[in-house]
């Protein structure tokens, strides 16, 4: 029997939001809007960088088209490639638990709402690429989460094969993520990093964790 654990990214690996910050405001402001606070992004956070975007046009009394939207998500992107992602961080505990489960033989795999492009290189820059077997963003296949094809892609990409007794679980902070996980019929774990675990207690996940270190026991008692 293989393991195999996928990961979302932002809120569960890494607190990206300031640089979120930085590149939205950046273009509220070329479109001569008032910019966003970091409490006014956050739960607009999870579904991807275009439904961000649209939600960030939206909080500013503005509708984009279809044509406007595509515009404005493509310049949000690049602005945030920008950043170099100076201000995203990983959670406490995250990188030595990873290389835990590494050596405990789970096979690891990202599967995030974020373009995948911004995904590789947030995982490069924080030194933890090398950890990783598949990195699918949002843009990586034609559904997205909470959308079980996008876990099973992942996992088929991973060499996942449930027939053989293969065990998975999809770790995450966002309804969305616990969501896609029950879709394919395997395990999730909720997380609340820095923040009141209250709504992740009520995704209906197996197992709730407030720190990072708390994973290995946790994957022990599920699996």
């Amino acid at each position: 029997m293989r393991k195999f654990i996928l990961f979302d990214l932002d809120g569960t690996l890494i607190d990206g939001v300031n640089d979120l910050v930085m590149a939205m405001n950046q273009l509220l402001k070329q479109h001569d809007h008032a910019p966003l606070t970091r409490h006014e992004l956050e739960p607009m956070l999870g579904d991807g960088a275009r439904v961000l975007t649209q939600r960030a046009f939206q909080a500013r009394n503005v509708s984009l088209d279809e044509d406007a939207l595509n515009a404005a998500y493509t310049k949000f992107v690049s602005l945030y490639e920008a950043t170099a992602y100076r201000d995203t961080y990983l959670y406490q505990d995250a990188e030595a638990t990873l290389r835990q489960l590494h050596q405990d033989g789970w096979e690891i795999g990202l599967a995030s709402n974020k373009p995948t492009r911004p995904c590789r290189e947030i995982l490069s820059t924080l030194g933890i690429d090398d950890l990783f077997v598949t990195i699918a963003g949002g843009d990586a296949t034609n559904v997205r989460k909470p959308d079980g094809g996008h876990l099973a892609f992942a996992l088929d990409k991973m060499g996942y094969d449930r027939t053989k007794g293969d065990y998975a679980v999809m770790i995450g902070d966002h309804a969305n993520d616990v969501n896609a996980a029950r879709a394919i019929d395997i395990a999730a774990i909720a997380v609340a990093f820095e923040v009141d675990d209250t709504k992740a207690r009520g995704l209906g996940a197996d197992a709730v964790l407030t720190r990072f270190s708390q994973m290995p026991d946790a994957l022990k008692k599920i699996a």
